[in-house]
This record gives C-alpha cells, sequence and structure tokens, in this order.
C-alpha cells in the first residue's frame, strides 16, 4: 500500500533529572493511501529552550510520550 510522507513538527516538553525545558519536535508524518492512517516516525529534537545535562528525559508531545537520552549534545532514542 503507497503512503505520503512528510516533516512536521510539534511544541513539546522534556522532562527528567529534575529539569524541564521546551522543545521543537520534528518527526516524519506517514499516512497510508486508501485508509488515511497516519503514524509518526524518526523524531528529533531541537531548539531546547535551556542547556541540559546528559542523561534520560521523557518527551511529551502531540499527544505522546516517549523516552529520549542526551549524550554529549545528541539527543538519541530509546526504545
Amino acid at each position: 500500500m503507497a503512503s505520503t510522507r512528510e516533516r512536521v513538527s510539534f511544541f513539546g516538553v522534556l522532562r527528567g533529572q529534575g529539569y524541564e525545558a521546551t522543545c521543537t519536535v520534528w518527526a516524519t508524518k506517514v499516512t497510508q493511501q486508501g485508509t488515511g492512517n497516519v503514524a509518526y516516525a524518526r523524531y528529533t529534537i531541537e531548539n531546547v529552550s535551556k542547556v541540559l545535562p546528559d542523561g534520560t528525559y521523557q518527551v511529551l508531545t502531540n499527544g505522546q510520550s516517549f523516552l529520549v537520552r542526551l549524550k554529549n549534545g545528541n539527543w538519541l532514542a530509546l526504545s
């Protein structure tokens, strides 16, 4: 089944280790043609409102929540 993909952004909140910061969360929106089902993939985090220490954070965005790790300035997805 064919699908369309587009990059979209959402307002996000990062929480963890006693810190909270806002950010922009980018994702690839995948829409299945014919059914209209939508899924999001390949999240990236940008424009974090404050400097955060390395560690694990919860991301709250677009009605979803997932865990990420900040390591040496890079955001990594956790499964």
